[in-house]
């Protein structure tokens, strides 16, 4: 796959995902995604988004001001 922002070439990796709400901050650590090799830019398939929607929404019932999670751990 092509990066649609540079052309370079995708490769198969793991990002952050930074949620940053009001009062909140979520951070979802190694979330698959394809990377651009040259620019940097990440694209998540479909079922990665649904899955850090649900984790996101159970994360945001936590009161606390920073949150980190693991994405291999909560997406089970």
């Amino acid at each position: 796959m092509k990066c649609s922002l540079c052309g370079a070439s995708m490769i198969e990796g793991k990002i952050k995902h930074i949620v940053d709400m009001e009062k909140q901050t979520i951070i979802i650590k190694d979330v698959p995604a394809l990377v651009c090799k040259q620019c940097g830019a990440s694209f998540l398939d479909d079922e990665v988004v649904e899955k850090l929607e649900k984790i996101v929404d159970e994360l945001l019932k936590n009161r606390a001001e920073i949150v980190i999670a693991n994405y291999s751990e909560m997406a089970a």
